[in-house]
C-alpha cells in the first residue's frame, strides 16, 4: 500500500512555522529593553517548544499511516499552543496596558511590536493547529 500527502500535511506544516515565529519574536521581544527585565517565561516556552516537537512527531508517524496516537497527538499539540499562548498573554498584558496607556514611547512602541507579533504567531499557530486536526497526514493512495 502506497500513500499520497494529504492536506493535513501542509496545515501542520504552516502550525509549526507559525509557532516557530511566535518563539523566535518571544525570544526577541524578551531581548529588547522595555521587556527584558521581566525575563524568558519557561511556562511559555516549554509549551510552544513541545507543540512543536509533538506536531513534528505526528508528521513523521502520519506518513507511517494513521495510528490511534496519530489522533491524539494534533489534540495534544493545540492544547500546548493554547496554554502557551494564554501563558504568553499572562507574563505580557499587564506591560502591553502599561506601554498602550501611560508609557507609550516610540522606544517602547518598537520594543512591543515583538510582543504583538508573537501573540498573533501563536493564536494563528492555535487555530491552525485545531484545524490541522480534523486532516490525515497521507492518505492510501487507490
Amino acid at each position: 500500500m502506497t500513500r499520497k500527502k494529504s492536506v493535513g500535511l501542509y496545515i501542520s506544516c504552516l502550525s509549526v512555522i507559525l509557532a516557530l515565529v511566535g518563539i523566535i519574536a518571544y525570544l526577541v521581544n524578551t531581548g529588547t529593553n522595555y521587556y527584558a527585565k521581566m525575563g524568558v517565561s519557561s511556562t511559555v516556552l516549554l509549551c510552544l517548544i513541545l507543540a512543536v516537537a509533538v506536531t513534528l512527531v505526528r508528521i513523521v508517524i502520519g506518513f507511517k499511516g494513521t495510528p490511534l496516537i496519530g489522533d491524539l497527538l494534533p489534540v495534544c499539540a493545540a492544547v500546548l499552543l493554547t496554554v502557551g499562548l494564554v501563558m504568553l498573554l499572562n507574563v505580557r498584558i499587564n506591560n502591553l496596558a502599561a506601554v498602550f496607556t501611560f508609557e507609550n514611547s516610540a522606544a517602547n512602541m518598537a520594543d512591543t511590536t515583538s510582543c504583538i507579533v508573537a501573540i498573533a504567531g501563536c493564536l494563528l499557530s492555535a487555530v491552525v493547529s485545531i484545524i490541522s486536526a480534523f486532516f490525515d497526514i497521507t492518505k492510501v493512495k487507490a
